[in-house]
């Protein structure tokens, strides 16, 4: 669906998250939201989703010295620093636990976002997370109970090409786990959709985003909520937008990916791209089965790539402090 089906006069404001695979153009989306809306859309690369994960050590929140041992940890986290105490959070531990209105990790994170929002000058805040597509939709909903989501989807060939060729990044490198993950995001996205219904769920296509970038941020911003600056907002759309956008940033694979190459992507990523309307080049290979042997080599093709074109120092401390957010949370635990 590219456009919201329900009576958008009705609605009240509410926060705004963006989803969509790796390289659909999450980012650049959240950008526009930034430029053009009341709304603040924050990025990090999942320290909040990951605490999420080791909730069960800090809960119940109801309880004032679980509440201020997990936002410990939190401003311990070397990611939650920079990328969100360093992009305007500028609360101080005890204020932000002040600002918590609601006792539950949800409440936390509205906390959080609704400040930074109000560091940047808006009254509505966001959140960009490719991975909320691989969260499970129950856990969404306790977590971001009002959200609307925006769930981008660019073709696959193109993504894959992106992830293939955009370095300092921890993305998938080969064609056929590259398109496996953009599967799983798109599926997984599109079934959060179905639970979450039209209120609250819309889908947008990179390249009509591309092609008429104003019309699509216009009805991202009917669908986010009323807002007494609509017109005005379109209007500088229409006049700024054309600057900031590359209309010929779409169906670069025709050009760039090998017929071997694309041949790889088609036959994981075929079925899906035919579902959702794309052409496909290799029809015959959509949705063959791969052999043992074949998958052995993409497997070890796929860590060679791993070893040598990832970001390795950024890839050992992500891990690292993920560790040390596990030792806090036993600790945690332990001191409760």
């Amino acid at each position: 669906m590219d456009a919201p089906t329900v009576d958008v006069a009705t609605r009240e404001r509410a926060p705004l998250l963006i989803m969509g695979s790796p390289r659909s153009g999450t980012t650049f989306l959240s950008h526009m939201v930034n430029r053009f809306f009341d709304i603040h859309v924050s990025r990090d690369n999942g320290t909040l989703l990951r605490f999420h994960r080791v909730l069960a050590s800090y809960e119940p929140l109801s309880n004032d010295a679980n509440l201020r041992r997990l936002i410990d940890s939190l401003y311990q986290d070397h990611f939650f620093k920079s990328r969100l105490r360093e992009r305007g959070l500028t609360l101080t531990e005890g204020e932000l636990a002040g600002r918590v209105s609601t006792r539950s990790y949800g409440g936390v994170i509205e906390a959080v976002f609704s400040a930074i929002a109000e560091t940047h000058g808006k009254s509505c805040w966001g959140y960009k997370r490719a991975s909320f597509a691989r969260f499970e939709g129950r856990h969404l909903n306790d977590l971001f109970p009002t959200a609307r989501f925006v769930h981008i989807i660019r073709d696959a060939r193109d993504v894959v090409l992106s992830m293939r060729n955009t370095p300092k990044v921890l993305l998938e490198r080969s064609w056929h786990f590259a398109a496996e993950d953009w599967v799983s995001h798109v599926r997984t996205g599109q079934s959060i959709g179905a639970q979450l219904g039209p209120e609250r769920y819309m889908e947008v296509r990179y390249e009509t985003f591309m092609a008429n970038p104003a019309a699509v941020l216009a009805d991202i911003l009917a669908f986010s909520g009323p807002d007494a600056y609509a017109a005005e907002r379109v209007a500088r759309m229409r006049t700024e937008l054309a600057g900031l956008v590359r209309s010929n940033n779409t169906e670069k694979w025709r050009k760039l990916m090998s017929p071997g190459a694309l041949r790889l992507v088609e036959r994981v990523a075929g079925p899906l791209l035919l579902d959702l309307g794309y052409p496909v080049v290799n029809r015959d290979a959509a949705g063959a089965p791969v052999s043992t042997m074949e998958l052995a080599w993409l497997q070890a093709d796929r860590t060679a790539r791993n070893l040598f074109t990832r970001n390795i120092p950024m890839m050992l401390r992500y891990r690292f402090e993920v560790l040390k957010a596990h030792g806090r949370a036993r600790f945690a635990r332990g001191g409760s």
